[in-house]
């Protein structure tokens, strides 16, 4: 998979006197403007309202919820740019996006004539559109916008109500990662009214909606049976997928409604089917007595291993897209290597890293790693687990001198197969810490031993070029480093997200083992109170 990139325009950019020049080029534009509105009667667009009757009410998840699509698109391989500025539709970036995302927009969307019409013809000729929530709202009094989208935004339900899953066509994409029976929290129900054209997607049920009513539902779809709350359709070349969830900013962080956005999206970018074929083979996210396990045909595709013996989570197997499982745990040479995992060398002078004595691997090393509390959340086949770890001596069981707050996730694997695991790391110190790793005998951190076949991948670095014939760390500027079967092409890719200062990229000649070193240049120092984050993704291809 060919290596991306994030940008991140700020909603002050406008302010900043950016130009269409200085809009850089991505896979998806995530569109956030919700604060102009026109006067019916002059077409005058004004920042603000004309009057307080007028003035553009602003959804808290506006902002939540682009930098929750930026960070979960990102990690699935799509770069992102976050803008307000309308600007970027007359922009050269405009060219490089596959799928324009109206995130919570409101109002109007545009300050000039030449931006609408690029947004429409962008559309027209081929590309996505998805759109969520208040977007129904968008360019309002406009019969064209609502034609073009399929539908418009009419009133609210008198209140926030319970959305079941139940009624659903499960041969979208989008819908068919949802679970079955799956019941999204309360939120707010907008009354849209859709056109004939439209595919209804997700709708409520007359008697659900209008519960302790006497009305009738006039915005209803006769054909379906009920209130259509997300839809699809095509326009020209291009297709469009709407839903009215989205109101609640922490409903953003929820992995369900993740994936299930990334889903539509990938429909709307045309990299998913029209419709699920039954012979379409999904992966399976499944939690496990000690873990949660991703499954495809029968076979494992990862497993994460959290409850074990020596108490630090890893993952074991990891397996390439053609089935072989490229790490190793627990090998005779260096038992205490478990897959891809993640611990320290010594902290404080004691080894948080190999048993006491190597030769007996079944004792534990002086520093005690705990696994403190974990939650895993599993959708389609995908996963997402949040980890509270402590580290302190063994012999001081509650002496804690620094704790750790952990997310792993790991996305669905794609038609060939590939997925990332991204690995977030925040540490915070409740002691005096010294962290090391005694170079060049000790090493650690984020780490992965491999298999021996791994040894006839061809290894490159991103950055800058390792050096094969000594086990050292990479040069400076290397945050990246690939493994590739030239056969093949599967592989592998470790990918420092956010490194720090002292980072390096340790490696074995032989391939067969990997370490981002977050201390390689020197130890670390920390007071109490004082933090720091580590972030890695992992790329299978």
């Amino acid at each position: 998979m060919k290596a991306r990139y994030i940008v991140f325009a700020a909603a002050a950019a406008a302010s900043l006197g950016m130009c269409a020049a200085d809009f850089k080029p991505a896979d998806v534009l995530v569109y956030t403007r919700w604060d102009h509105v026109k006067n019916q009667k002059t077409g005058e667009v004004k920042k603000g309202g004309f009057d307080a009757k007028t003035r553009p009410y602003h959804h808290e998840s506006t902002e939540q919820g682009a930098e929750e699509v930026r960070r979960y698109f990102t990690a699935n391989g799509y770069s992102c740019l976050v803008t307000d500025d309308p600007a970027v539709f007359v922009s050269d970036a405009m060219k490089t996006f596959k799928l324009v995302m109206l995130c919570n927009t409101n109002h109007e969307l545009f300050d000039t004539a030449a931006q609408r019409e690029a947004f429409y013809r962008f559309v027209e000729n081929g590309g996505g559109l998805l759109a969520t929530h208040c977007a129904s709202a968008n360019e309002r009094g406009s019969k064209r916008f609502r034609d073009f989208l399929g539908g418009a935004f009419e009133r609210h339900y008198a209140a926030h109500q319970k959305i079941p899953f139940s009624n659903v066509d499960r041969s979208h994409p989008a819908m068919a990662c949802m679970d079955k029976d799956y019941v999204w929290a309360d939120d707010e129900v907008y009354l849209n009214h859709p056109d004939g054209n439209v595919r209804p997607v997700l709708t409520l049920m007359w008697k659900d909606v209008l519960r302790n009513s006497k009305k009738t539902d006039k915005y209803g779809c006769p054909a379906c049976g009920g209130h259509v709350l997300e839809w699809c359709k095509t326009f020209g070349k291009g297709r469009i997928y709407y839903t009215a969830l989205g109101h609640n900013a922490a409903d953003w962080g929820k992995m369900e409604w993740q994936l299930h956005l990334l889903e539509a999206a990938r429909w709307a970018m045309k990299e998913r089917p029209d419709k699920v074929g039954a012979k379409t083979a999904k992966a399976t996210a499944r939690a496990t007595i000690d873990g949660v396990e991703c499954v495809k045909d029968g076979k494992t595709v990862w497993k994460f291993n959290i409850a074990n013996r020596e108490s630090k989570p890893f993952v074991h197997p990891l397996c390439l897209p053609d089935g072989r499982c490229f790490t190793d745990a627990r090998p005779k040479d260096h038992p205490w290597h478990l897959g891809l995992w993640f611990a320290w060398k010594y902290m404080n002078g004691l080894n948080y890293w190999e048993p006491r004595t190597p030769a007996q691997e079944n004792l534990f090393p002086e520093g005690m790693t705990i696994v403190k509390d974990f939650n895993i959340q599993t959708v389609g086949g995908a996963a997402k687990v949040d980890l509270s770890l402590w580290y302190g001596p063994r012999a001081e069981p509650g002496n804690v001198l620094l704790e750790e707050e952990r997310t792993v996730q790991f996305s669905e694997p794609d038609e060939k197969g590939c997925y990332k695991i991204r690995s977030t790391h925040k540490f915070t110190a409740k002691g005096e810490v010294h962290l090391d790793c005694r170079r060049p005998v000790g090493y650690g951190g984020f780490s992965c031993r491999m298999a021996g076949f791994m040894g006839k991948f061809k290894m490159t670095g991103v950055g800058g070029n390792p050096d094969h014939k000594k086990n050292v760390g990479g040069p400076k500027g290397m945050n990246a480093i690939r493994y590739v079967d030239p056969k093949t092409g599967h592989g592998v890719e470790f990918k420092i997200l956010a490194p720090l200062e002292t980072e390096r990229i340790y490696t074995w000649s032989d391939h067969r083992y990997v370490n981002p070193m977050p201390i390689y240049e020197k130890p670390l120092d920390l007071k109490p109170g004082d933090s720091f984050a580590l972030d890695y993704e992992v790329s299978v291809f």
